[in-house]
């Protein structure tokens, strides 16, 4: 009854999903090795103008609003303005605090996928989901350890390989997928 439910189980799961995601970020990858130099600055930079455009409309909307809300919305333009203009005009500063939330962000996509390989005893070919966990902490930590540097190598390299590797294993666990659902699934 138990492998049963585990066959519709994994009859449901789209293998299709995991390739794309794998192609895409392959795709992601090789464009950020491509240009290493002008992406980490120019990532954070649009961060700082997207934070800028957020602080107006937060100070619109506190003109506008009344009494306690007004003053929280008052207080997150601030806010908004401190760090969007931080951004802007000291890129370094804001990628190193990016760098470390990344970092977290990663680590926690770690657990997860090492938490998945080693708890779904039948999910197929779960050690390639073990090495992406591991990867991800891998690289989490070198975020936590060198965040002025991350923030420089960050999405021109470090992230770079990070996706060219996630796409070519999420391509193989997707084919993988198939295969298995090929034999396993009729429909």
């Amino acid at each position: 009854m138990a492998e049963m439910m585990h066959e519709e189980r994994l009859c449901d799961v789209k293998w299709g999903t995991l390739a794309l995601l794998g192609v895409l970020s392959l795709i992601f990858g090789i464009i950020l090795l491509l240009y290493p130099g002008i992406t980490a600055a120019v990532v954070v930079v649009l961060f700082g103008i997207i934070v800028l455009i957020l602080a107006f409309l937060a100070l619109i909307l506190a003109l506008m609003s009344t009494g306690g809300r007004a003053t929280l919305l008052l207080l997150g333009a601030i806010v908004g303005f401190i760090v969007g203009i931080i951004a802007v005009l000291a890129p370094i500063v804001i990628g190193a605090l990016l760098v470390i939330i990344i970092g977290i962000v990663l680590f926690m996509i770690g657990i997860v996928d090492i938490a998945i390989a080693v708890g779904e005893k039948a999910y197929p070919h779960r050690w390639l989901l073990f090495i992406l966990g591991i990867l991800s902490i891998i690289v989490a930590v070198l975020f936590w350890v060198y965040p002025a540097a991350g923030a420089v190598a960050l999405f021109g390299v470090i992230v770079g390989i990070y996706f060219v590797i996630y796409g070519i294993l999420g391509i193989i666990a997707g084919f993988a997928l198939r295969s298995v659902k090929k034999q396993y699934c009729m429909a």
